[in-house]
């Protein structure tokens, strides 16, 4: 696990390697093993998507988290944040979320995700993908500040829910996302 924060367009962290890979293989095989159930989110009423498709791990797992390998090991961002907080004071807002919901996302050939900011105080995007990449472009792009992180497989993104984000079209297809978002909530 690599840590690197930068101030520059605007606080954010990227944590390369993030999940061990015994944790990513069992998350990466759910993922393949949700894809079927996940919906068209044009269909669903999200006017930004175009072609992309999702599924709220949280309605899915409603009965019992506990099933979903995703759902487990993503919780290990909150034994992290001391790391986060020296170089990024924003993390500091993680300790104080008390809610989260977490959607995967997978973009197939021709699919894009308009610019948006979240509804949620951080927001973060883990990518998954097959190595060597079957796809090209699937950015995640901030437009504002004509800026692309670096992701690679099998890196998490965080950053405040209110800077605007897309993801650019994607050529080819196996890009998977895992999204969370963290509310600070009465």
């Amino acid at each position: 696990m690599r840590i690197v924060t930068t101030q520059v367009p605007f606080p954010h962290t990227i944590i390369y390697d993030y999940y061990a890979p015994r944790e990513y293989s069992l998350m990466f095989a759910e993922l393949h093993k949700l894809k079927p159930l996940m919906s068209d989110k044009t269909d669903d009423g999200d006017p930004r998507s175009n072609g992309m498709i999702g599924l709220s791990l949280d309605k899915h797992y409603r009965q019992d988290r506990s099933k979903s390998d995703i759902l487990t090991y993503n919780r290990q961002i909150f034994d992290i944040t001391d790391k986060l907080i020296p170089d990024n004071p924003i993390m500091s807002y993680l300790d104080m979320c008390n809610d989260d919901l977490t959607q995967i996302n997978f973009y197939p050939d021709g699919s894009d995700y308009q610019s948006h900011a979240d509804h949620a105080t951080i927001s973060a995007v883990t990518l998954f993908c097959h190595e060597p990449r079957t796809f090209k472009g699937g950015h995640l792009k901030f437009a504002k500040q004509e800026y692309i992180p670096n992701l690679e497989n099998n890196s998490i993104i965080l950053f405040p829910s209110y800077e605007a984000h897309e993801v650019t079209k994607t050529q080819g297809s196996g890009r998977f996302s895992i999204n969370q978002f963290y509310f600070i909530n009465r």
